[in-house]
């Protein structure tokens, strides 16, 4: 199953690596991932709603496309 398309700006502990393909590491179903935003270094994003793997996509206004 492809990853989800998510925000260039989340970050938790794993999304620092990368695949040999290049992706980010995220453990989608992971119980104990921390999640933080680069913009407000807080697990909060700048449209004031909690970051994390469901919730940091595409419909957010504050999404950036991973470069």
């Amino acid at each position: 199953m492809a990853t989800p398309k998510l925000c260039g700006l989340l970050r938790t502990k794993t999304a620092y690596y990368r695949t040999p393909d290049g992706e980010r590491m995220f453990d989608l179903d992971s119980t104990t991932a921390c999640y933080t935003c680069l913009v407000t270094q807080q697990p909060i994003g700048p449209d004031g709603e909690p970051v994390d793997a469901g919730r940091c996509g595409a419909d957010r206004g504050c999404f950036e496309e991973e470069r």
